[in-house]
């Protein structure tokens, strides 16, 4: 199979997962702003019974992504309450990650105190996900939280009322992506660096660029590029 076929391979295979992941996305926004029609979440910081049927409640869309989507590694929903009727901000996380090691779903279980000291409103997932009803992708960066992994981050603002109440988010491993793309890099005698917009390398298959650098490169390489990433073929 001739070079221009391989990288067309790459390229269809990028766009298919980053659609997946963002159309995962969306239905979790989805979802959750279904849910919250009927618990609003402006409550729950005076109200733990309130909170936990919040939980209940989210987590079957939750868990509904995490079994149909074959990419997703954690997939959960972020609020931030700030108001005047609150002490100090109130966090809510109902985050939850596939564990490799029992092949199953576990719960990212953090208290109010913990929440307050990770303050995830300024993970650029949170705080950069814009007041509109889009998806946007994030990384790749550590998750020092869950995976100690290279993770992307697809976001999607909750709206109620016209009023951001949080972010529904999806995760995505890096070593998926590089699942996806090797069989086809290998057949290529192009090297094949991916990296996000700000030129900060997500997958390469180049001894000299890794994973979270940045790439540097002043020759007029092939390039492919779409809002998000951009593919070099050296």
């Amino acid at each position: 199979m001739s070079d221009v076929n391989n990288q067309e391979r790459i390229v269809n295979t990028l766009e298919a997962l980053f659609a997946a992941v963002t159309l995962s996305t969306k239905h979790l926004s989805a979802y959750v702003n279904q849910t919250l029609a009927t618990i609003p979440v402006a409550g729950i910081a005076s109200d733990k019974q309130r909170e936990s049927s919040l939980r209940k409640s989210l987590y079957p869309s939750i868990e509904k992504i995490l079994l149909e989507s074959q990419f997703c590694s954690g997939a959960g929903f972020a609020s931030h309450l700030a108001t005047e009727n609150l002490a100090q901000p109130y966090w809510f996380l109902e985050w939850w990650f596939k564990n490799p090691k029992s092949n199953q779903q576990s719960c990212l279980d953090l208290d109010q105190a913990t929440q307050q000291r990770l303050d995830f409103s300024t993970f650029e997932w949170f705080k950069n996900t814009p007041d509109a009803e889009d998806v946007c992708l994030h990384g790749p960066y550590v998750d020092y939280v869950c995976t100690s992994a290279y993770t992307i981050t697809a976001a999607s603002p909750v709206v109620i009322d016209g009023n951001m109440v949080g972010v529904a988010a999806v995760d995505i491993l890096v070593s998926r992506i590089e699942e996806a793309l090797l069989p086809i890099v290998k057949q290529s005698s192009s090297k094949v660096v991916m990296t996000n917009s700000e030129n900060r390398v997500i997958f390469s298959s180049h001894l000299h660029y890794r994973t979270g650098s940045l790439l540097n490169i002043d020759a007029p390489y092939q390039i492919t590029q779409n809002g998000f990433c951009k593919i070099y073929f050296l």
